[in-house]
Protein backbone atom coordinates (compact mmCIF):
# COMPACT_ATOMS: atom_id res chain seq x y z
CA UNK A 1 0.00 0.00 0.00
CA UNK A 2 1.16 3.50 -0.79
CA UNK A 3 0.33 6.83 0.80
CA UNK A 4 0.65 9.81 -1.47
CA UNK A 5 -0.40 13.09 -0.02
CA UNK A 6 1.58 15.42 2.20
CA UNK A 7 1.56 19.09 2.99
CA UNK A 8 4.29 19.98 0.53
CA UNK A 9 2.15 19.29 -2.50
CA UNK A 10 -0.69 21.68 -1.63
CA UNK A 11 0.60 24.75 -3.49
CA UNK A 12 0.87 22.64 -6.62
CA UNK A 13 -2.48 20.97 -6.46
CA UNK A 14 -4.50 23.55 -8.34
CA UNK A 15 -2.35 24.55 -11.25
CA UNK A 16 -4.15 23.45 -14.40
CA UNK A 17 -1.72 22.45 -17.12
CA UNK A 18 -1.68 24.76 -20.12
CA UNK A 19 -1.85 22.63 -23.19
CA UNK A 20 -1.60 23.08 -26.90
CA UNK A 21 -2.80 20.96 -29.80
CA UNK A 22 -0.57 18.09 -30.74
CA UNK A 23 -0.83 16.70 -34.22
CA UNK A 24 1.29 15.18 -36.88
CA UNK A 25 1.05 15.45 -40.64
CA UNK A 26 0.75 12.49 -42.97
CA UNK A 27 2.43 12.25 -46.33
CA UNK A 28 -0.27 14.36 -47.97
CA UNK A 29 -0.01 17.07 -45.35
CA UNK A 30 -3.29 16.27 -43.58
CA UNK A 31 -3.40 16.60 -39.80
CA UNK A 32 -3.55 13.28 -37.96
CA UNK A 33 -4.35 13.32 -34.25
CA UNK A 34 -3.22 10.53 -31.99
CA UNK A 35 -5.77 7.94 -30.89
CA UNK A 36 -5.78 5.74 -27.79
CA UNK A 37 -4.07 3.02 -29.86
CA UNK A 38 -1.29 5.45 -30.82
CA UNK A 39 -0.77 6.56 -27.24
CA UNK A 40 -0.69 3.01 -25.88
CA UNK A 41 1.84 1.96 -28.50
CA UNK A 42 4.04 4.93 -27.61
CA UNK A 43 3.78 4.29 -23.89
CA UNK A 44 4.81 0.67 -24.42
CA UNK A 45 7.87 1.91 -26.34
CA UNK A 46 8.83 4.10 -23.40
CA UNK A 47 7.55 7.43 -24.74
CA UNK A 48 6.31 9.73 -21.99
CA UNK A 49 2.97 11.50 -22.24
CA UNK A 50 3.47 15.13 -23.21
CA UNK A 51 1.60 17.83 -21.34
CA UNK A 52 1.32 19.69 -24.65
CA UNK A 53 -1.07 17.12 -26.11
CA UNK A 54 -4.68 18.20 -26.50
CA UNK A 55 -5.96 14.64 -27.04
CA UNK A 56 -7.84 15.81 -30.14
CA UNK A 57 -7.94 12.28 -31.56
CA UNK A 58 -9.77 11.03 -28.47
CA UNK A 59 -11.99 13.96 -27.49
CA UNK A 60 -13.94 15.69 -30.25
CA UNK A 61 -16.34 18.50 -29.42
CA UNK A 62 -16.03 17.54 -25.76
CA UNK A 63 -17.15 13.96 -26.36
CA UNK A 64 -14.99 10.86 -26.15
CA UNK A 65 -14.73 9.03 -29.46
CA UNK A 66 -16.52 5.67 -29.02
CA UNK A 67 -14.22 2.84 -28.03
CA UNK A 68 -11.29 5.02 -27.03
CA UNK A 69 -11.87 5.04 -23.29
CA UNK A 70 -12.35 1.26 -23.12
CA UNK A 71 -8.93 0.75 -24.69
CA UNK A 72 -7.32 3.00 -22.11
CA UNK A 73 -9.10 1.42 -19.15
CA UNK A 74 -8.04 -2.04 -20.32
CA UNK A 75 -4.42 -0.91 -20.57
CA UNK A 76 -4.69 0.70 -17.16
CA UNK A 77 -5.69 -2.71 -15.79
CA UNK A 78 -2.96 -4.80 -17.39
CA UNK A 79 -0.14 -2.42 -18.30
CA UNK A 80 3.29 -2.15 -16.75
CA UNK A 81 3.68 0.42 -13.95
CA UNK A 82 5.26 2.96 -16.30
CA UNK A 83 2.61 2.51 -18.98
CA UNK A 84 -0.07 2.82 -16.31
CA UNK A 85 1.43 6.08 -15.08
CA UNK A 86 1.25 7.52 -18.56
CA UNK A 87 -2.32 6.33 -19.06
CA UNK A 88 -3.28 8.13 -15.83
CA UNK A 89 -1.70 11.32 -17.17
CA UNK A 90 -3.61 10.89 -20.40
CA UNK A 91 -6.89 10.32 -18.57
CA UNK A 92 -6.28 13.46 -16.56
CA UNK A 93 -5.95 15.46 -19.75
CA UNK A 94 -9.01 13.79 -21.27
CA UNK A 95 -11.08 14.53 -18.18
CA UNK A 96 -10.10 18.20 -18.15
CA UNK A 97 -10.69 18.51 -21.90
CA UNK A 98 -14.24 17.17 -21.48
CA UNK A 99 -15.20 19.93 -19.06
CA UNK A 100 -16.94 23.13 -20.18
CA UNK A 101 -16.56 25.50 -17.26
CA UNK A 102 -18.92 28.42 -16.97
CA UNK A 103 -17.51 31.92 -16.49
CA UNK A 104 -15.32 32.32 -13.39
CA UNK A 105 -15.03 28.54 -13.04
CA UNK A 106 -11.98 26.35 -13.48
CA UNK A 107 -11.73 23.17 -15.52
CA UNK A 108 -12.02 20.03 -13.44
CA UNK A 109 -12.74 16.37 -14.09
CA UNK A 110 -16.50 15.77 -13.96
CA UNK A 111 -16.99 12.94 -16.46
CA UNK A 112 -18.24 9.88 -14.57
CA UNK A 113 -16.62 7.39 -16.95
CA UNK A 114 -13.17 8.96 -16.58
CA UNK A 115 -13.56 9.13 -12.80
CA UNK A 116 -14.66 5.48 -12.76
CA UNK A 117 -11.57 4.43 -14.74
CA UNK A 118 -9.29 6.23 -12.29
CA UNK A 119 -11.13 4.88 -9.23
CA UNK A 120 -11.26 1.26 -10.42
CA UNK A 121 -8.55 0.48 -12.97
CA UNK A 122 -6.28 3.18 -11.58
CA UNK A 123 -5.91 1.15 -8.38
CA UNK A 124 -5.61 -2.22 -10.12
CA UNK A 125 -1.99 -2.54 -9.03
CA UNK A 126 0.00 -1.31 -6.03
CA UNK A 127 2.36 1.00 -7.89
CA UNK A 128 3.14 4.63 -8.62
CA UNK A 129 0.26 4.76 -11.10
CA UNK A 130 -2.14 4.16 -8.23
CA UNK A 131 -0.52 7.07 -6.41
CA UNK A 132 -0.94 9.22 -9.50
CA UNK A 133 -4.58 8.18 -9.90
CA UNK A 134 -5.32 9.12 -6.30
CA UNK A 135 -3.71 12.51 -6.75
CA UNK A 136 -5.66 13.21 -9.94
CA UNK A 137 -8.91 12.34 -8.20
CA UNK A 138 -8.33 14.53 -5.16
CA UNK A 139 -6.81 17.41 -7.11
CA UNK A 140 -9.30 17.70 -9.93
CA UNK A 141 -12.64 16.27 -8.75
CA UNK A 142 -15.43 17.62 -6.59
CA UNK A 143 -16.37 15.71 -3.42
CA UNK A 144 -19.87 15.05 -4.78
CA UNK A 145 -18.49 13.42 -7.94
CA UNK A 146 -16.11 11.23 -5.95
CA UNK A 147 -18.99 10.20 -3.68
CA UNK A 148 -20.55 8.21 -6.51
CA UNK A 149 -17.99 5.49 -5.72
CA UNK A 150 -18.30 5.48 -1.93
CA UNK A 151 -19.07 1.74 -1.93
CA UNK A 152 -15.70 1.07 -3.58
CA UNK A 153 -13.83 3.02 -0.92
CA UNK A 154 -15.77 1.36 1.88
CA UNK A 155 -15.09 -2.18 0.62
CA UNK A 156 -11.38 -1.46 0.32
CA UNK A 157 -11.14 0.11 3.75
CA UNK A 158 -13.19 -2.71 5.25
CA UNK A 159 -10.30 -5.08 4.63
CA UNK A 160 -7.72 -2.60 5.88
CA UNK A 161 -6.41 -1.44 2.51
CA UNK A 162 -5.63 2.25 2.87
CA UNK A 163 -5.23 3.08 -0.80
CA UNK A 164 -8.46 5.08 -0.90
CA UNK A 165 -8.10 6.94 2.42
CA UNK A 166 -7.64 10.44 1.01
CA UNK A 167 -10.18 9.89 -1.75
CA UNK A 168 -12.73 8.58 0.77
CA UNK A 169 -12.00 11.54 3.03
CA UNK A 170 -12.66 14.04 0.27
CA UNK A 171 -15.75 12.14 -0.90
CA UNK A 172 -17.06 12.07 2.68
CA UNK A 173 -17.75 8.34 2.39
CA UNK A 174 -19.41 8.09 5.79
CA UNK A 175 -20.22 4.40 5.39
CA UNK A 176 -16.47 3.78 5.55
CA UNK A 177 -16.03 5.58 8.88
CA UNK A 178 -16.38 2.41 11.00
CA UNK A 179 -13.59 0.74 9.04
CA UNK A 180 -11.33 3.78 9.30
CA UNK A 181 -11.85 3.80 13.06
CA UNK A 182 -10.72 0.16 13.22
CA UNK A 183 -7.68 0.95 11.11
CA UNK A 184 -6.74 3.75 13.51
CA UNK A 185 -6.56 1.18 16.33
CA UNK A 186 -4.49 -1.29 14.33
CA UNK A 187 -0.82 -1.64 15.37
CA UNK A 188 0.21 -1.84 11.72
CA UNK A 189 -1.13 1.68 11.17
CA UNK A 190 0.03 3.10 14.49
CA UNK A 191 3.68 2.15 14.10
CA UNK A 192 4.34 4.68 11.33
CA UNK A 193 3.70 8.34 12.13
CA UNK A 194 2.78 9.38 8.58
CA UNK A 195 0.48 6.39 8.12
CA UNK A 196 -1.29 7.19 11.37
CA UNK A 197 -1.62 10.83 10.31
CA UNK A 198 -3.31 9.69 7.11
CA UNK A 199 -5.82 7.58 9.03
CA UNK A 200 -6.48 10.44 11.44
CA UNK A 201 -7.23 12.79 8.56
CA UNK A 202 -9.77 10.28 7.27
CA UNK A 203 -11.23 9.87 10.76
CA UNK A 204 -11.72 13.61 11.06
CA UNK A 205 -13.16 13.93 7.57
CA UNK A 206 -15.63 11.12 8.20
CA UNK A 207 -17.09 12.42 11.42
CA UNK A 208 -14.67 11.88 14.31
CA UNK A 209 -15.13 15.26 15.99
CA UNK A 210 -12.49 14.61 18.64
CA UNK A 211 -9.75 13.93 16.08
CA UNK A 212 -10.89 16.88 13.98
CA UNK A 213 -10.59 19.16 17.01
CA UNK A 214 -6.99 18.01 17.48
CA UNK A 215 -6.07 19.13 13.98
CA UNK A 216 -7.79 22.49 14.40
CA UNK A 217 -6.12 22.99 17.79
CA UNK A 218 -2.70 22.28 16.28
CA UNK A 219 -3.17 25.12 13.80
CA UNK A 220 -4.54 27.55 16.37
CA UNK A 221 -1.78 26.71 18.87
CA UNK A 222 0.88 27.31 16.22
CA UNK A 223 -0.64 30.72 15.52
CA UNK A 224 -0.89 31.63 19.18
CA UNK A 225 2.80 32.10 19.82
CA UNK A 226 4.80 31.93 16.56
CA UNK A 227 8.58 32.38 16.69
CA UNK A 228 10.31 35.54 15.48
CA UNK A 229 10.72 35.88 11.74
CA UNK A 230 14.24 34.97 10.58
CA UNK A 231 16.62 37.77 9.79
CA UNK A 232 17.72 38.41 6.24
CA UNK A 233 20.33 40.49 4.44
CA UNK A 234 17.92 42.96 2.90
CA UNK A 235 15.83 44.61 5.59
CA UNK A 236 15.06 44.57 9.31
CA UNK A 237 12.07 42.29 9.94
CA UNK A 238 11.48 44.02 13.28
CA UNK A 239 8.78 42.33 15.38
CA UNK A 240 7.44 40.17 12.56
CA UNK A 241 6.58 36.56 13.38
CA UNK A 242 7.22 33.42 11.36
CA UNK A 243 4.07 31.58 10.27
CA UNK A 244 5.86 28.48 8.94
CA UNK A 245 4.38 26.14 11.55
CA UNK A 246 0.89 27.45 10.85
CA UNK A 247 1.37 27.06 7.10
CA UNK A 248 2.64 23.49 7.45
CA UNK A 249 -0.46 22.48 9.42
CA UNK A 250 -2.99 24.36 7.29
CA UNK A 251 -3.30 21.73 4.49
CA UNK A 252 -4.72 19.20 6.95
CA UNK A 253 -7.78 21.40 7.43
CA UNK A 254 -8.32 21.25 3.69
CA UNK A 255 -7.86 17.48 3.53
CA UNK A 256 -10.45 17.07 6.30
CA UNK A 257 -12.77 19.43 4.46
CA UNK A 258 -15.64 19.61 6.94
CA UNK A 259 -17.43 22.89 7.46
CA UNK A 260 -15.81 23.29 10.88
CA UNK A 261 -12.29 22.72 9.56
CA UNK A 262 -12.80 25.02 6.60
CA UNK A 263 -14.18 27.74 8.86
CA UNK A 264 -10.97 27.42 10.87
CA UNK A 265 -8.99 27.89 7.65
CA UNK A 266 -11.14 30.92 6.81
CA UNK A 267 -10.11 32.51 10.10
CA UNK A 268 -6.59 32.89 8.67
CA UNK A 269 -7.61 34.70 5.50
CA UNK A 270 -6.68 37.99 7.17
CA UNK A 271 -3.62 36.77 9.08
CA UNK A 272 -0.54 39.01 9.04
CA UNK A 273 1.75 35.99 9.33
CA UNK A 274 4.19 35.08 6.59
CA UNK A 275 6.50 32.20 5.88
CA UNK A 276 10.14 32.92 5.09
CA UNK A 277 12.91 31.31 3.12
CA UNK A 278 15.98 32.98 4.53
CA UNK A 279 17.60 35.41 2.11
CA UNK A 280 15.29 34.16 -0.64
CA UNK A 281 11.60 35.09 -0.28
CA UNK A 282 8.58 35.54 1.97
CA UNK A 283 4.91 34.69 1.43
CA UNK A 284 1.65 35.43 3.26
CA UNK A 285 0.00 32.42 4.92
CA UNK A 286 -3.30 33.80 3.63
CA UNK A 287 -2.49 31.88 0.46
CA UNK A 288 -2.02 28.67 2.46
CA UNK A 289 -5.43 29.15 4.06
CA UNK A 290 -7.01 29.77 0.68
CA UNK A 291 -5.32 26.66 -0.78
CA UNK A 292 -6.92 24.55 1.97
CA UNK A 293 -10.34 25.88 1.00
CA UNK A 294 -9.72 25.57 -2.74
CA UNK A 295 -8.87 21.90 -2.32
CA UNK A 296 -12.55 21.29 -1.65
CA UNK A 297 -13.83 23.63 -4.39
CA UNK A 298 -11.34 23.10 -7.25
CA UNK A 299 -13.70 24.59 -9.85
CA UNK A 300 -14.13 27.93 -8.09
CA UNK A 301 -12.07 30.50 -9.98
CA UNK A 302 -12.78 33.11 -7.32
CA UNK A 303 -10.53 31.15 -4.94
CA UNK A 304 -7.69 30.74 -7.39
CA UNK A 305 -4.67 32.98 -6.73
CA UNK A 306 -6.35 36.33 -5.97
CA UNK A 307 -3.94 39.23 -6.33
CA UNK A 308 -6.01 42.41 -6.00
CA UNK A 309 -8.03 43.70 -3.07
CA UNK A 310 -11.24 43.20 -5.08
CA UNK A 311 -10.31 39.58 -5.80
CA UNK A 312 -9.61 38.92 -2.13
CA UNK A 313 -12.92 40.50 -1.17
CA UNK A 314 -14.67 38.19 -3.65
CA UNK A 315 -12.89 35.16 -2.16
CA UNK A 316 -13.98 36.18 1.32
CA UNK A 317 -17.55 36.64 0.12
CA UNK A 318 -17.52 33.10 -1.26
CA UNK A 319 -16.42 31.82 2.16
CA UNK A 320 -19.17 33.82 3.86
CA UNK A 321 -21.88 32.47 1.57
CA UNK A 322 -20.65 28.89 1.22
CA UNK A 323 -19.08 28.17 4.59
CA UNK A 324 -20.66 30.66 6.98
CA UNK A 325 -17.34 32.41 7.61
CA UNK A 326 -17.41 35.77 9.39
CA UNK A 327 -15.06 38.72 9.00
CA UNK A 328 -14.97 42.07 10.80
CA UNK A 329 -14.54 45.26 8.81
CA UNK A 330 -13.25 45.67 5.27
CA UNK A 331 -10.88 43.23 3.61
CA UNK A 332 -7.29 44.22 4.37
CA UNK A 333 -4.89 44.62 1.49
CA UNK A 334 -2.64 41.63 1.01
CA UNK A 335 1.01 41.95 2.00
CA UNK A 336 2.89 41.47 -1.23
CA UNK A 337 5.00 38.39 -1.67
CA UNK A 338 8.63 39.36 -1.71
CA UNK A 339 11.38 37.70 -3.68
CA UNK A 340 14.67 39.06 -2.40
CA UNK A 341 17.27 40.23 -4.89
CA UNK A 342 20.06 37.82 -5.56
CA UNK A 343 23.44 38.64 -4.18
CA UNK A 344 26.15 38.91 -6.82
Amino acid sequence: MRLWLNATVMPLLFVTMTSFPFASANAKGATVHKTAQNYIAEFRRGVEFSGNDRVAGIVIKQRIVPGQLSLLTKELSIGTPKVRENVVKLLREIGLELDSPSPKKMRIIRDAAVIRALVLQGFAKDDEAASAAANVLIEHCLPADLAAFNDVYAQSLKVGMGDYLFVAAKAKALQASQYVEKMAQSPSWQEHEEHLKTVKIAQAALGNVSVESEFIKDVLDAAENPPPAPKNRFYDVGEAKDGAQVASRMPYLGYIGTKKSLQAACSFLRSPLKTYVVNSRERSIRYDALDAILYNFPDEGVLYNPRTLAEWSAAEQFCIEKLGATFDGPTPDLPRDVIYPRMR
